[in-house]
C-alpha cells in the first residue's frame, strides 16, 4: 500500500468523522425539540482494488444518516388541549398553506389555533382532517382531507334524534283510563317544542300512545310541527314487560322555518324501560330523556384518541367536527426530512397509505394534551461523541506518521 493511499484513508476517515460529530452534535441541539427523530451514522467500507497476500491497498470509509422517524418518543403531558401526540404508527398530515396541493407529515403535535381559527403547525402548515356531522360520522372525504377549522364562532344547535322513556303506567287501570305527560324536542335550529303524549288502555296488557302536535315551549300555544305515526300501539306480557317493538321512528315535520323534516327514534325499551305494573293509580314517570339542545356559543375544543375534535358550547354540549388524517407509510425511515419537524414522502418512503382514523388500520391513537419527546438519549450521544473523537484523532496520527515517512523518504535522497 503507498503512502499516498495511507493518507487517502486517512482523510476518508476524517470525513467520515466530522459527518458522524455533525450528526451528533444536531441530535444533541434537538433533544428538547418537540417530536425530533435522533438520527445515527452509517459507516461502510470502501474498496478500491482487490487484495492479495502481497498487496494490499485501502480504500478508507464513507459515512451516511441514518433516520429512526418510526421510532417513539416518550408522550409527557401539557396544558394545552391542542398538543397532540400519536401513541403508534403514523403521522399527522399537514398542507401548507390552508388550500395547498402537496401533503406533508410531522410527528410534531405542537398545534395551535391561527387567527381565523384553523388548526396550524407553525405559521403556515395547516393540520389536515375529515368533516363529520355533530354525532361524529364522516361527512368529508378522509382520502381527500382539507384543513381542520376547530374555532366555530357561530352557535350550534343539536337537533333531536332521540328520546327514552322510562315509565310506569298502572295495570290495574280501567279500559279507556288516559294519561297524560310530555316530552321536549328540539329542532334544527335549536328551538323547542313540547309534544303532550297520552296513554290510553285499549284492553288487558294493551294500551295505545298518542302524540300531539309540536307546539312551541315558549308560548305553549304555537304549533311549530306535527309528529306521524301519531299513535303506537303498546302490548305488555303477564310479568308488565313490553312485548311490541321497543323503538319506534317519528317523523317530524316542521312547519316553523327549520329544516323540514328529521327523525326522533322512539325508545320505549326491552329493558324495563316502560313498563305496565300495579304500583298506583297513575303513571310514574322516572325519566324522559332526549339528545337534542338549544343553541350555544363555542367555548374551546376537546380531542379524542380516534383523533374526533370536538367543539364545546357553552350550553353543555360536546360537537364532533372533524376527525383528524393519519398517514402511515411502508417505510417510514426513508422519508425526507424538512424544517420545523415535517416530513415529505420520498420514493424511499413509499407511497402513503390510505389516510385513516387513529386507531385503526394499525394506525397509533391520539393523546391530547400531550407532546411525543425527542428520541434523543444524551447518554447515548455523549458515548459516540467520544467514540467519533478517539476515531478522528487516530485518523489524524496516521497523516502524522505517513508525512514523516515522506519526509524521511525525501531526505534520504538528498
Amino acid at each position: 500500500m503507498s503512502l499516498a493511499g495511507a493518507m487517502n484513508t486517512a482523510v476518508s476517515a476524517l470525513k467520515a468523522q466530522s459527518q458522524a460529530l455533525s450528526m451528533i452534535s444536531n441530535n444533541l441541539a434537538n433533544s428538547s425539540t418537540t417530536g425530533y427523530k435522533g438520527v445515527t451514522t452509517s459507516f461502510a467500507t470502501l474498496v478500491t482494488q482487490q487484495y492479495s497476500t502481497t498487496a494490499y491497498t485501502g480504500g478508507g470509509v464513507t459515512s451516511s444518516v441514518r433516520q429512526n422517524v418510526d421510532a417513539q418518543g416518550l408522550i409527557e403531558a401539557t396544558s394545552n388541549s391542542t398538543d397532540l401526540a400519536l401513541d403508534g404508527n403514523g403521522f399527522f398530515v399537514l398542507s401548507y398553506g390552508q388550500n395547498g396541493n402537496e401533503d406533508f407529515y410531522t410527528r410534531d403535535g405542537e398545534f395551535s389555533i391561527n387567527d381565523e381559527g384553523y388548526l396550524v403547525l407553525g405559521d403556515n402548515y395547516y393540520v389536515q382532517g375529515a368533516a363529520t356531522d355533530a354525532y361524529g360520522n364522516i361527512t368529508g372525504n378522509i382520502a381527500n382531507p382539507e384543513s381542520v377549522k376547530v374555532n366555530i364562532n357561530d352557535k350550534q344547535p343539536i337537533p333531536t334524534t332521540e328520546e327514552v322513556i322510562k315509565a310506569n303506567i298502572p295495570s290495574s287501570a280501567a279500559v279507556g283510563d288516559t294519561f297524560s305527560t310530555s316530552m321536549e324536542v328540539f329542532d334544527s335550529q335549536g328551538g323547542s317544542s313540547t309534544v303532550a303524549m297520552t296513554f290510553t288502555k285499549t284492553g288487558t296488557n294493551t294500551w295505545d300512545l298518542t302524540l300531539g302536535d309540536l307546539v312551541s315551549t315558549t308560548d305553549g300555544t304555537t304549533t311549530t310541527g306535527t309528529l306521524s305515526p301519531a299513535t303506537i300501539s303498546l302490548t305488555f306480557d303477564g310479568t308488565g314487560k313490553l312485548t311490541s317493538d321497543a323503538t319506534t321512528d317519528l317523523t317530524a315535520t316542521w312547519t316553523n322555518g327549520a329544516t323540514a323534516t328529521s327523525t326522533i327514534t322512539l325508545d320505549l325499551g326491552d329493558e324495563g324501560n316502560l313498563t305496565q305494573q300495579n304500583s298506583g293509580t297513575d303513571i310514574n314517570i322516572t325519566s324522559i330523556v332526549g339528545d337534542g339542545a338549544v343553541a350555544g356559543s363555542y367555548t374551546g375544543v376537546e380531542i379524542g384518541s380516534d383523533g374526533t375534535i370536538y367543539a364545546n358550547y357553552d350550553n353543555g354540549l360536546q360537537v364532533s367536527i372533524y376527525k383528524l388524517a393519519i398517514a402511515t407509510f411502508p417505510n417510514p425511515d426513508g422519508l425526507s426530512a424538512m424544517s420545523n419537524g415535517v416530513y415529505e414522502q420520498s420514493t424511499s418512503s413509499g407511497q402513503h397509505n390510505v389516510y385513516c382514523v387513529a386507531g385503526e388500520d394499525g394506525t397509533g391513537t391520539v393523546k391530547s394534551s400531550s407532546l411525543e419527546s425527542s428520541t434523543v438519549d444524551t447518554g447515548d450521544e455523549f458515548t459516540r461523541m467520544i467514540v467519533a473523537q478517539q476515531a478522528y484523532s487516530a485518523a489524524s496520527q496516521v497523516i502524522n506518521t505517513a508525512k514523516d515517512m515522506y519526509d524521511d523518504l525525501i531526505a534520504a535522497i538528498r
